[in-house]
């Protein structure tokens, strides 16, 4: 500072000399992850595998059978389980323990949480439709006045989402879907190993700069799915400060 004052230095260069560079702000999406496991006893090395590869805050499983009345222990994650209707069915969700969560509804093969982030509180849920069952409209427009999204395994196909032919689950679930006014938050890969179909999915009533895709890997019948939401879990903004001494150093050899 001495020689800034003792030599002929310009006022532009002191400035950039003292300017300090604003950090930009940092955002941390929430990541989740989708998977139709088809009984979890039989494919827990899968799961572990997903979860260390892809580190997701929240992990949704469908199919989860019998295993889901006493699911293993994954370090710093919680279980919310719910029982399906047959020894294939049931769904869980498995949260981060740093994320603030409360569960709205649990019915047979259904499970509704509130996610606070940041400011912001929105529904996550889990599904699980078993093939030839119809889809529990009546379940999916709970809470609808906050933002939901809402995934599973919905046994749904429909050309609409890429699938090659439609069913009947399909049909009702497209309909509705118009009716409503609701997206889906889908792949473009299909997420069943036995036929060309998307059948595991999100809705939504907002599905703006959701980013999901296929992961090829895992040995049951339906492939995981990775998403990239829109939902920031932290913000680290910056803001100036004022160095009081330099503040005063100036003062005084200015007066």
């Amino acid at each position: 500072m001495c020689k800034e004052w003792n030599e002929r230095i310009s006022d532009i260069d002191i400035c950039k000399h003292w300017k300090k560079e604003r950090p930009t702000i940092e955002y941390q999406p929430l990541n989740l992850l989708l998977f139709t496991i088809q009984c979890l006893s039989t494919h827990i090395a899968d799961l572990d595998l997903l979860i260390s590869t892809y580190t997701p805050q929240i992990c949704i499983l469908s199919g989860v059978g019998s295993k889901i009345k006493n699911p293993p222990n994954i370090p710093f994650y919680n279980w919310i389980c719910q029982v399906g209707i047959n020894s294939f069915g049931g769904v869980a969700i498995i949260v981060h323990n740093s994320l603030k969560t409360r569960t709205i509804l649990q019915a047979s093969n259904f499970i509704l949480l509130e996610l606070t982030v940041l400011s912001e509180v929105v529904l996550i849920g889990a599904i699980y439709v078993p093939p030839g069952s119809s889809i529990p409209f009546n379940l999916l427009e709970t809470n609808v006045s906050k933002k939901f999204y809402i995934f599973g395994d919905y046994n749904a196909k429909h050309a609409q989402w890429m699938c090659n032919t439609n069913n009947t689950s399909g049909n009702e679930l497209k309909s509705w879907l118009d009716e409503k006014g609701y997206q889906l938050i889908a792949p473009t890969k299909p997420t069943s190993k036995r036929s060309e179909a998307v059948i595991d999915f999100g809705i939504t009533n907002d599905a703006t700069r959701w980013r999901s895709e296929t992961i090829r890997e895992g040995t049951p019948d339906h492939y995981p799915l990775y998403f990239e939401t829109p939902l920031s879990l932290s913000e680290k903004g910056y803001f100036k400060k004022t160095n009081w001494k330099i503040y005063h150093f100036f003062l005084q050899n200015i007066s």
